[in-house]
């Protein structure tokens, strides 16, 4: 196996045994296991720059796009009612550690990441509102098709964002 088959399985692996633990866990263990995966990304990525532009604008975006949830009444957290709760903003980091690098394939394509992103996205949140301590505030008829239509835009406009400032960074 290659180092760079070796690093996007363990990319892979981090985010999603990383979603489990972020919905089943919540905050303590979220961001301990976030942390441990970041060192473990950043410790073998080439490129360590990019990525971390890829976190930060995940972690702004995931803020605006959760806040936008929570304050239209649309999901409601146990563990926060005006901000998403900490261990949502930790699956917003794993997936930034992921746009690089095993997602890259569909990140660089703007049509296929915003239709990636609005199937997953609302089948992600149906998902993590089964198993976490959210709940819905409103019917789904209601809140699935603006969770598809905000993640019809939230690939494509991280990749807009990314391509605009990283041509200034080098690794």
């Amino acid at each position: 196996m290659t180092r760079a088959l070796a690093f996007t399985l363990t990319n892979v692996l981090l985010f999603q045994v990383g979603w489990f633990v972020c919905i089943l866990f919540a905050s303590q263990w979220a961001v301990l296991y976030t942390l441990a995966a970041g060192c473990v990304h950043f410790y073998w990525s080439q490129t360590r720059v990019r990525d971390a532009i890829a976190v930060v604008l995940c972690l702004l975006i995931g803020a605006v796009h959760d806040s936008v949830l929570i304050h239209a009444g649309l999901i409601r957290f146990v563990e926060s009612s005006l901000w998403p709760p900490l261990w949502l903003m930790c699956l917003w980091l794993l997936l930034g550690i992921t746009l690089n690098h095993s997602l890259r394939w569909v990140y660089e394509r703007p049509y296929w990441s915003a239709m990636l992103g609005a199937i997953s996205g609302p089948l992600s949140y149906l998902a993590g509102v089964k198993l976490s301590s959210a709940e819905w505030s409103s019917p789904l008829t209601e809140v699935i098709p603006i969770i598809a239509f905000l993640w019809l835009l939230v690939l494509p406009l991280h990749r807009f964002l990314s391509v605009r400032i990283t041509p200034y960074v080098q690794d």
